[in-house]
């Protein structure tokens, strides 16, 4: 499973610290899911992805409250990685999304972002390889609201109107979370992420400098070379295979375990350790490429046969469970 550093988790702490009805510890929310309380005190520390996503999901519930994880993003403060500082001396917002692409991996190896095209304006998409946004909402929202903070404060409060796209079904939550950011949120588009303005990918930052930009792409490279040469977790390995036979044949747990030379009953304990089974990781993989198949040419037919689905019907009972939306109603929002 991947693990991340924990300067989220620490975020998180501080935040859950200052809520009137945190009752719980937040050492008792770290326990459940099993993270060692050390972790709050070393900078270095990592945890696993999981666990992270586990932990947002404990706080909302002790605080009863859903709109807690956004607004523990919300509250990010500017940060101070590679990524911030690339970001702030970058030519333009398309740029800062080239250097995510490139770069995020160095303080998330799980985390994706992917661009979606659409008539109100191009959207930044979260995707993860290993958890879908649909198995931990609140998590996603953390880092979405995040996001939408870190847009704002690379860009300038010039830079809009936003929007956020979330793949919940909540119309009642997601209100309550437009009026968190005094923008439109919208719900049940089986995908989550910040959608900027028309032609906002060209919008210039303020900060831009290109002997700094210079200095740090030659920084973050070198970073990446010697990350690259890392032993990937068996939930990247196995996720890496599913991806490799779609579109096309969705292997068996069985056949996936062939292939990495070891037991399903071996593969299923590793993952299990993990925080994972073959079962999610297949969906996940599935879900995400239904997704830019829906928004590319195909129809629905197409995707469910590429997908290896029995029938159509199949695909939009499995869809609908992942996303909360029909395989229909996903791709006329994407029109």
């Amino acid at each position: 499973m991947p693990r991340v550093n924990a300067y989220r988790l620490r975020h998180l702490a501080r935040v859950y610290a200052q809520e009137a009805a945190a009752s719980k510890p937040f050492t008792d929310l770290l326990a459940e899911a099993a993270v060692s309380p050390d972790v709050m005190e070393d900078m270095s520390a990592k945890i696993e992805l999981t666990a992270e996503a586990q932990v947002v999901e404990l706080a909302c519930h002790a605080l009863s409250d859903k709109t807690f994880a956004a607004r523990a993003g919300l509250s990010t403060p500017g940060a101070k990685t590679l990524l911030a500082y690339l970001a702030r001396a970058s030519e333009t917002v398309g740029q800062v999304l080239q250097f995510a692409q490139k770069y995020y991996a160095l303080e998330d190896p799980d985390l994706q972002f992917h661009l979606v095209r659409s008539d109100r304006g191009p959207i930044v998409a979260l995707e993860s390889g290993v958890l879908a946004g649909h198995q931990a909402r609140r998590h996603r929202e953390l880092l979405v609201f995040g996001m939408f903070r870190r847009v704002q404060q690379i860009a300038g409060p010039d830079f809009g109107p936003l929007a956020l796209y979330l793949d919940t079904p909540d119309a009642e939550h997601c209100a309550a979370l437009a009026q968190l950011v005094a923008c439109d949120v919208f719900c049940g588009h089986g995908m989550n992420g910040v959608g900027l303005p028309v032609g906002g990918l060209d919008y210039p930052i303020p900060t831009f400098d290109a002997d700094l930009l210079d200095h740090l792409q030659a920084h973050g490279d070198a970073r990446l070379e010697k990350a690259s040469q890392d032993i990937p977790s068996l939930s990247q390995k196995v996720i890496k295979l599913v991806r490799r036979q779609l579109p096309g044949h969705l292997p068996s747990g069985d056949e996936i375990a062939d292939t990495l030379c070891m037991t399903r009953r071996t593969l299923t304990r590793h993952l299990a350790a993990e925080g994972t089974s073959y079962k999610a990781l297949a969906e996940t993989a599935r879900c995400d490429m239904a997704k830019r198949l829906l928004v590319g040419e195909g129809n629905i037919a197409q995707v469910a046969f590429l997908l290896d689905f029995a029938d159509q019907a199949a695909f939009s009972v499995a869809f609908k469970r992942w996303t909360g939306t029909t395989p229909a109603q996903f791709k006329r929002a994407h029109v």
